[in-house]
Formats: C-alpha cells, structure tokens, sequence
C-alpha cells in the first residue's frame, strides 16, 4: 500500500490532538482499526493525486492544479530526447505516466501512453496494474516525471514494474524529482520522493540494469532551472530485474 507521509503525519497529529493516542500506540492497541487508518491514508493520497494531475476544466482554478509544462522546453528530455527516439528506432516504446501524451504524434502506434489520471493517454491505468500484462514487451520505456510519488516500498515497485515492461536490452529514460514541491498551493499534499544520484545509480544495480547517462534536466536557455531541477537518466536492462 502506498505511503504518503504528508497525509500520515497530518491524520497522526490529528489523533493526537484528539484522542491523546500516538500513531505507534493506537497501532499496537488497535491493530485492526489501524489497518483501516493505512487504507484512509491511501485513499486520501489517492484522492490527492487524482485532483491534482486529473482533467480540471474550472477556468476559475487555472494554474493553481498541475499542468504539462511542454517537453520541448527541457533540455535532456525534450527535443534532444526525441531526437534520440527516432534514431533508436524502437519497434515498440511505453510513455508511463504519459500525461498529455505528447510523444504519441511522433511515434503512432508504436507508443503506448499510460496515465492512471489523465484522459489523453491510451490506457487510463496506473503502472502496477499495466505491467503483468505487458512483461517485456517494449524496447523503451519512459518514465519522464511519473515514479515520484509515495515511499520508498512504493517507489521500488513501481520502478521493478517498469523494468519488467522492458526486453532484456532495451532502454528506459527516467526523469526524476529529487524531493521538489510543486510551487503552487494544490501540491501542500503531493508526497514526492527524493530521488538523487546515489539512489538511481544503487537502484539500478539491484534490478540489473546499467546507467549509462545521468545528469541534470535543466529548461533550455539556461543553467537556473525555471520550474525546478529534475534528474534525467538512461539505463539499459542487462537481464531479469530483481524487485517485484
């Protein structure tokens, strides 16, 4: 299940205000009751998730959910990414976490775009739903900003299952979040990870893939980032990853 720390701390403080109870103590008094505190939580961070990154078409609202910001802007992940697809000339490439779907125009039916919020995507599924039935079926898997949300559990499971959609030498280009809220107010609840250097290099030995690039994913035009830096990165899969 899911973790969004945010949500926990919050409904923690909450049940300590309230009833004079820690999180740990109603755990171990209650432990059945605590189950359904984990699923509130998940439900919540669901909740959370599907607002902010789902279809929103109240004009009053514009600009306070997420938004696409264009893939052509950033500077790893954009044209230069693209550019890169087209020369790989890939038979089959999955778009996890697609969002607007942008690279579909370029690629037809060779790419399928998964999103479990946003209705331009092919499939309107999530990546742990997707991926058994699809193991090994795609040259290249992208995963351009889409694993970031949840704990380290979650994280490794959605990571194990995009590695499983990849055949054994295929590629997968990842761009992460190194722990950055969004600037604006809808995202005080969005729990993103901390990716960095270390994680993805230590990550992508134990599912057996190689990094073969890595490095910052800054906005075209310049080294201060307008929207926050991201980490791009591209692996190989050597064979059978290891994580479920």
């Amino acid at each position: 299940m899911r973790v969004n720390k945010k949500i926990t701390a919050d409904l923690a403080n909450f049940i300590k205000m309230r009833y004079n109870i820690t999180v740990t103590d109603f755990a171990e008094k209650y432990p059945e009751m605590f189950k359904s505190f984990m699923r509130l939580q998940f439900w919540l961070d669901e909740v959370t998730l599907a607002t902010y990154f789902g279809p929103n078409d109240d004009a009053e609202l514009e600009g306070t959910y997420w938004s696409q910001q264009t893939l052509w802007s950033t500077r790893k992940t954009g044209q230069q990414l693209l550019d890169k697809l087209i020369a790989l000339d890939p038979k089959r490439i999955c778009d996890v976490g697609c969002g607007d779907n942008e690279f579909k125009p370029h690629f037809g039916d060779k790419l399928i775009g998964i999103d479990p919020y946003n209705p331009k995507s092919d499939f309107k599924i999530g990546i742990n739903e997707y991926t058994p039935d699809h193991i090994a079926e795609f040259d290249i898997v992208l995963a351009l900003g889409s694993i970031n949300f949840g704990d380290t559990t979650e994280i490794e499971r959605q990571i194990g299952n995009v590695i499983h959609l990849v055949k054994p030498g295929g590629k997968i280009f990842w761009r992460c979040n190194p722990g950055i809220t969004h600037d604006n107010a809808q995202a005080k609840w969005v729990d993103f990870f901390p990716w960095s250097e270390e994680y993805i290099y230590d990550i992508a030995k134990r599912v057996n893939c190689e990094v073969n690039e890595i490095s910052w994913d800054h906005p075209e035009g310049g080294e201060e980032p307008l929207w926050g830096n991201r980490l791009y990165s591209e692996w190989t899969k050597s064979g059978l990853n290891t994580l479920v």
